[in-house]
């Protein structure tokens, strides 16, 4: 009979000493291609050494998964698994804070979440065993918008990860935290504000920071990573005077950005969509000052917020700006004085379906919120998509908005 039980990220078996002592002299990693490959343990079909351990961790090509079907038969005790532990991380986390824990007799299938895989065996008596995994790889259908975890003026705190899609956007040169949010399309462009850009004084100074809702922690997060932004692409035909017009760019990164629970591209609507999103609900995120000339936040900030239609959202900005049609208002319905605020620009207006999908990019506002039933003005992703697709080199995820 198969033991299995799962192991929390709380669960102390693994902690950091103990998991470089344990595999010491047995460490193993392996970059696999298209196809199938096996895993025996030591002497196999003879019995492992009593009192070893081994890890390997296997990285399949980007965009492809890991499947594996393995066979074990380990000693357990009233199905615990007391001195002998087979685990297997579906996420290749080398510290296997999310891995399962098996033990006994039998077979079982699992496959990684993204292109990583980490499989380990521990024995600690003299009670020995033995396991056969067949592992293998495929392309993956491209995936976007999902979630890890089912203060913007007057916001609460996101949970955490709970938009894999979020970048900060840190100027290394100066100690702002961030002084613009960025969402993430694809492996190596992040979309934001164009009037974002024109903050940037030398480009590879400019870091995004993914993976964390903590900006002043955010090694708090096991999927936080930086990555260093080597060229930026304005729209052409941006403009702030007199008007705001076409406020979008994209960053392109130096190196792949790595997909996990906790960092992955946000869906965009698809071509064609014509949907207005007008009284639809949506979430704006940021990490922007909680109040007009305030502090900004440490921590990632959300508010839900109402899509106002861009008559009304007109009639509002009368006197103070031309809402165009490429541009998409956000409102707040419950008249609590919730808004982006400064340092937002560039982020996320996102609408929640069966994935996250973005709608909007944080452009203006007026002194944030600091009136009830404030209004926001975004950029309007929908008229853009062409341009983004286009400049990404068609390499953003395709998928219906439902």
């Amino acid at each position: 009979m198969l033991s299995r039980s799962l192991i929390l990220a709380s669960c102390c078996l693994l902690a950091l000493p103990a998991v470089w002592g344990y595999f010491d002299g047995c460490d193993n990693s392996y970059d696999l291609q298209a196809g199938t490959t096996y895993l025996e343990s030591p002497y196999y079909p003879s019995n492992y050494p009593p009192r070893t351990s081994c890890r390997y961790h296997f990285k399949a090509p980007l965009d492809h998964s890991i499947s594996i079907q393995c066979n074990i038969n380990l000693p357990s005790s009233n199905g615990q698994c007391p001195t002998d532990n087979f685990w297997v991380d579906s996420e290749g986390d080398l510290l296997m804070r999310t891995a399962e824990n098996f033990c006994g007799s039998g077979s079982f299938n699992r496959e990684s979440l993204f292109t990583e895989l980490t499989l380990a065996y521990i024995s600690t008596s003299s009670n020995t065993g033995q396991f056969r995994c067949q592992l293998t790889v495929r392309k993956q259908n491209c995936a976007c918008g999902w979630s890890a975890s089912p203060r913007i003026s007057n916001g609460q705190n996101a949970a955490q990860n709970e938009y894999p899609s979020i970048a900060a956007l840190k100027d290394i040169s100066n100690n702002l935290l961030t002084f613009c949010g960025g969402t993430i399309v694809s492996h190596r462009h992040i979309v934001t504000a164009a009037h974002c850009t024109l903050q940037i004084s030398q480009i590879t100074n400019i870091v995004a920071i993914v993976g964390t809702n903590n900006l002043q922690n955010p090694s708090s997060s096991m999927y936080y990573a930086q990555y260093a932004i080597q060229q930026m692409l304005r729209h052409p035909q941006y403009q702030n005077e007199p008007n705001v017009v076409n406020d979008i760019a994209l960053l392109i990164t130096a190196q792949n950005i790595k997909w996990t629970r906790g960092v992955g591209p946000i869906c965009l609507p698809p071509v064609g969509t014509s949907s207005s999103f007008a009284y639809e609900g949506v979430d704006v995120i940021g990490w922007g000052t909680t109040y007009f000339a305030g502090p900004t936040a440490n921590l990632l900030q959300k508010v839900d917020l109402m899509v106002a239609s861009n008559s009304d959202c007109q009639t509002d900005y009368n006197n103070y700006a031309v809402i165009n049609s490429g541009q998409i208002c956000t409102y707040d319905y419950l008249g609590q004085k919730r808004d982006s605020c400064q340092y937002d620009s560039g982020g996320p207006v996102i609408k929640r379906l069966s994935r996250q999908f973005l709608v909007g990019i944080i452009s203006f506002g007026k002194t944030c919120a600091s009136a009830s039933y404030a209004m926001g003005v975004n950029t309007r992703v929908t008229t853009y998509v062409n341009w983004i697709r286009q400049n990404t080199g068609l390499t953003t995820c395709v998928v219906s908005m439902q």
